[in-house]
Protein backbone atom coordinates (compact mmCIF):
# COMPACT_ATOMS: atom_id res chain seq x y z
CA UNK A 1 0.00 0.00 0.00
CA UNK A 2 1.22 3.50 -0.78
CA UNK A 3 1.40 5.12 2.63
CA UNK A 4 1.45 8.79 3.54
CA UNK A 5 4.34 10.29 5.43
CA UNK A 6 4.01 11.14 9.09
CA UNK A 7 4.09 14.94 8.92
CA UNK A 8 1.47 17.22 7.40
CA UNK A 9 3.04 19.89 5.24
CA UNK A 10 0.11 22.19 5.95
CA UNK A 11 -2.01 22.61 9.09
CA UNK A 12 -4.49 25.50 9.04
CA UNK A 13 -6.82 26.84 11.72
CA UNK A 14 -10.29 28.28 11.03
CA UNK A 15 -8.88 31.82 10.86
CA UNK A 16 -6.28 30.76 8.27
CA UNK A 17 -3.38 30.71 10.74
CA UNK A 18 -0.83 27.98 10.04
CA UNK A 19 0.38 25.90 12.97
CA UNK A 20 3.22 23.42 13.20
CA UNK A 21 1.54 20.58 15.06
CA UNK A 22 -1.98 19.19 15.30
CA UNK A 23 -1.55 18.65 19.05
CA UNK A 24 -0.98 22.37 19.55
CA UNK A 25 -4.64 22.96 18.65
CA UNK A 26 -6.27 19.60 19.44
CA UNK A 27 -5.05 18.65 22.95
CA UNK A 28 -4.66 14.87 23.04
CA UNK A 29 -6.37 12.50 25.45
CA UNK A 30 -4.69 9.33 26.73
CA UNK A 31 -6.91 7.26 24.39
CA UNK A 32 -8.04 8.76 21.07
CA UNK A 33 -10.34 7.16 18.47
CA UNK A 34 -10.38 8.30 14.82
CA UNK A 35 -13.57 8.00 12.75
CA UNK A 36 -14.75 9.10 9.30
CA UNK A 37 -12.88 8.96 5.99
CA UNK A 38 -10.32 10.70 3.85
CA UNK A 39 -7.23 10.35 6.01
CA UNK A 40 -7.83 8.60 9.36
CA UNK A 41 -4.63 6.55 9.18
CA UNK A 42 -2.54 9.52 8.05
CA UNK A 43 -4.00 11.74 10.77
CA UNK A 44 -3.44 9.10 13.42
CA UNK A 45 0.15 8.66 12.25
CA UNK A 46 0.76 12.43 12.18
CA UNK A 47 -0.55 13.00 15.69
CA UNK A 48 1.21 9.91 16.98
CA UNK A 49 4.51 11.08 15.50
CA UNK A 50 4.11 14.53 17.08
CA UNK A 51 3.63 12.95 20.50
CA UNK A 52 6.48 10.47 20.03
CA UNK A 53 8.83 13.30 19.08
CA UNK A 54 8.01 14.84 22.48
CA UNK A 55 9.34 11.70 24.15
CA UNK A 56 5.94 10.11 24.73
CA UNK A 57 5.37 6.39 24.21
CA UNK A 58 2.63 6.00 21.59
CA UNK A 59 0.82 2.94 20.26
CA UNK A 60 -1.27 2.96 17.08
CA UNK A 61 -3.91 0.25 16.74
CA UNK A 62 -7.38 -0.44 15.35
CA UNK A 63 -10.75 -1.81 16.42
CA UNK A 64 -11.62 -2.56 12.78
CA UNK A 65 -9.04 -3.13 10.02
CA UNK A 66 -6.06 -1.06 8.86
CA UNK A 67 -3.02 -1.52 6.64
CA UNK A 68 0.31 -1.76 8.47
CA UNK A 69 2.89 0.93 7.78
CA UNK A 70 5.50 -0.01 5.17
CA UNK A 71 8.18 2.37 6.46
CA UNK A 72 9.99 2.84 9.80
CA UNK A 73 8.03 4.68 12.46
CA UNK A 74 9.44 7.33 14.78
CA UNK A 75 11.22 6.32 17.96
CA UNK A 76 8.71 5.66 20.78
CA UNK A 77 5.99 4.95 18.18
CA UNK A 78 4.69 1.45 17.41
CA UNK A 79 1.75 -0.14 15.61
CA UNK A 80 0.05 -3.19 17.14
CA UNK A 81 -2.67 -5.44 15.74
CA UNK A 82 -3.58 -9.00 14.88
CA UNK A 83 -2.91 -10.32 11.39
CA UNK A 84 -6.05 -10.15 9.26
CA UNK A 85 -7.03 -10.80 5.65
CA UNK A 86 -5.55 -8.92 2.68
CA UNK A 87 -2.41 -8.02 4.61
CA UNK A 88 -4.29 -5.82 7.05
CA UNK A 89 -4.12 -5.61 10.82
CA UNK A 90 -7.18 -6.41 12.90
CA UNK A 91 -8.05 -5.58 16.51
CA UNK A 92 -6.38 -7.13 19.52
CA UNK A 93 -8.57 -8.83 22.09
CA UNK A 94 -8.58 -5.85 24.48
CA UNK A 95 -7.47 -2.62 22.77
CA UNK A 96 -7.87 -0.50 25.92
CA UNK A 97 -5.38 -2.75 27.73
CA UNK A 98 -2.65 -1.47 25.39
CA UNK A 99 -2.82 1.82 27.30
CA UNK A 100 -0.84 0.14 30.08
CA UNK A 101 2.14 0.00 27.69
CA UNK A 102 2.16 3.64 26.54
CA UNK A 103 1.40 7.27 27.30
CA UNK A 104 -1.01 7.66 24.38
CA UNK A 105 -3.12 5.07 22.57
CA UNK A 106 -4.44 6.09 19.14
CA UNK A 107 -7.12 3.90 17.58
CA UNK A 108 -8.51 3.72 14.06
CA UNK A 109 -12.13 2.96 14.91
CA UNK A 110 -13.84 3.17 11.54
CA UNK A 111 -13.47 2.10 7.91
CA UNK A 112 -14.14 4.03 4.70
CA UNK A 113 -12.58 1.92 1.91
CA UNK A 114 -10.35 4.85 0.95
CA UNK A 115 -13.24 7.22 0.22
CA UNK A 116 -13.21 10.80 1.57
CA UNK A 117 -16.71 10.89 3.11
CA UNK A 118 -18.84 8.36 4.96
CA UNK A 119 -21.70 7.79 7.35
CA UNK A 120 -21.48 4.92 9.85
CA UNK A 121 -23.40 1.67 9.58
CA UNK A 122 -25.31 0.28 12.56
CA UNK A 123 -22.20 -1.50 13.88
CA UNK A 124 -19.88 1.50 13.41
CA UNK A 125 -17.78 3.05 14.78
CA UNK A 126 -16.09 0.70 17.25
CA UNK A 127 -15.12 3.11 20.03
CA UNK A 128 -13.55 1.65 23.16
CA UNK A 129 -14.76 2.47 26.65
CA UNK A 130 -11.41 4.09 27.47
CA UNK A 131 -11.62 6.61 24.63
CA UNK A 132 -11.53 10.19 25.90
CA UNK A 133 -11.33 12.03 22.58
CA UNK A 134 -12.95 11.24 19.22
CA UNK A 135 -11.44 12.88 16.14
CA UNK A 136 -13.67 12.91 13.07
CA UNK A 137 -11.84 13.05 9.73
CA UNK A 138 -13.40 14.16 6.45
CA UNK A 139 -11.63 14.39 3.09
CA UNK A 140 -12.07 17.68 1.24
CA UNK A 141 -11.63 16.01 -2.17
CA UNK A 142 -15.24 14.90 -1.74
CA UNK A 143 -16.59 18.44 -1.61
CA UNK A 144 -18.81 19.44 -4.53
CA UNK A 145 -18.99 15.88 -5.87
CA UNK A 146 -21.93 13.45 -6.03
CA UNK A 147 -22.64 11.37 -2.95
CA UNK A 148 -22.63 8.18 -5.02
CA UNK A 149 -19.11 8.94 -6.25
CA UNK A 150 -17.27 9.97 -3.08
CA UNK A 151 -19.10 8.44 -0.11
CA UNK A 152 -18.67 5.12 1.64
CA UNK A 153 -22.14 3.83 2.53
CA UNK A 154 -23.83 6.40 0.25
CA UNK A 155 -27.26 5.11 1.20
CA UNK A 156 -26.55 5.99 4.83
CA UNK A 157 -25.31 9.44 3.85
CA UNK A 158 -28.47 10.05 1.80
CA UNK A 159 -30.75 8.87 4.61
CA UNK A 160 -28.97 11.03 7.17
CA UNK A 161 -28.91 14.18 5.04
CA UNK A 162 -32.23 13.73 3.21
CA UNK A 163 -30.47 13.80 -0.17
CA UNK A 164 -30.22 11.66 -3.31
CA UNK A 165 -27.15 9.76 -4.60
CA UNK A 166 -26.70 12.30 -7.43
CA UNK A 167 -26.74 15.26 -5.02
CA UNK A 168 -23.39 16.84 -4.25
CA UNK A 169 -21.60 17.18 -0.92
CA UNK A 170 -21.85 20.86 0.06
CA UNK A 171 -20.27 22.59 3.06
CA UNK A 172 -23.69 22.53 4.75
CA UNK A 173 -24.05 18.79 4.12
CA UNK A 174 -20.51 18.10 5.35
CA UNK A 175 -21.08 20.04 8.57
CA UNK A 176 -24.41 18.29 9.15
CA UNK A 177 -22.74 14.91 8.64
CA UNK A 178 -19.92 15.80 11.07
CA UNK A 179 -22.25 17.04 13.81
CA UNK A 180 -25.01 14.46 13.57
CA UNK A 181 -25.25 11.94 16.44
CA UNK A 182 -25.96 9.41 13.69
CA UNK A 183 -23.05 10.68 11.58
CA UNK A 184 -19.45 11.29 12.57
CA UNK A 185 -20.45 12.25 16.10
CA UNK A 186 -22.04 8.85 16.66
CA UNK A 187 -21.23 7.30 20.06
CA UNK A 188 -19.24 10.36 21.13
CA UNK A 189 -21.53 11.02 24.08
CA UNK A 190 -19.73 13.10 26.73
CA UNK A 191 -16.29 12.48 25.23
CA UNK A 192 -14.31 15.36 23.77
CA UNK A 193 -14.79 15.81 20.02
CA UNK A 194 -12.56 17.38 17.37
CA UNK A 195 -12.43 17.53 13.57
CA UNK A 196 -9.69 17.20 10.97
CA UNK A 197 -10.56 18.29 7.43
CA UNK A 198 -7.90 16.53 5.39
CA UNK A 199 -6.86 16.73 1.71
CA UNK A 200 -6.60 20.53 1.83
CA UNK A 201 -4.02 20.48 -0.96
CA UNK A 202 -5.53 23.06 -3.32
CA UNK A 203 -6.95 26.53 -2.80
CA UNK A 204 -10.39 25.22 -3.84
CA UNK A 205 -10.25 22.51 -1.19
CA UNK A 206 -9.07 24.98 1.43
CA UNK A 207 -11.91 27.33 0.55
CA UNK A 208 -14.39 24.47 0.90
CA UNK A 209 -12.77 23.57 4.22
CA UNK A 210 -13.15 27.12 5.51
CA UNK A 211 -16.84 26.99 4.62
CA UNK A 212 -17.26 23.76 6.54
CA UNK A 213 -15.34 25.18 9.51
CA UNK A 214 -17.59 28.25 9.61
CA UNK A 215 -20.57 25.95 10.13
CA UNK A 216 -19.12 24.12 13.11
CA UNK A 217 -19.54 25.35 16.70
CA UNK A 218 -16.55 27.36 17.92
CA UNK A 219 -16.03 25.00 20.87
CA UNK A 220 -15.17 22.09 18.54
CA UNK A 221 -11.45 22.22 17.63
CA UNK A 222 -11.02 21.87 13.88
CA UNK A 223 -7.96 21.98 11.63
CA UNK A 224 -7.33 21.51 7.93
CA UNK A 225 -4.43 19.29 6.89
CA UNK A 226 -2.59 18.17 3.77
CA UNK A 227 -0.06 15.36 3.84
CA UNK A 228 3.01 14.62 1.77
CA UNK A 229 2.78 11.32 -0.06
CA UNK A 230 5.54 8.86 -0.72
CA UNK A 231 6.49 8.34 -4.34
CA UNK A 232 5.87 5.02 -5.98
Amino acid sequence: MNQTMAHPYRILLPDGTAVRRICDYIPPAPVISFVGGGGKTSSMLALGTELAEQGKRVILTTTTRMFPFDFPLAENLSCIGERAENGKLGPVADPDALKQQCDFLLIEADGSRGLPVKAPAAHEPVITTGTGLVIAVLGLTGMGKPIAQVCHRPERVCALLGLQPADRITPEAAAQLILSPNGLRKQVGQRRFAVILNQADSEAEQQAGRQVMSRLPAEIPCVMTAYRRNKG
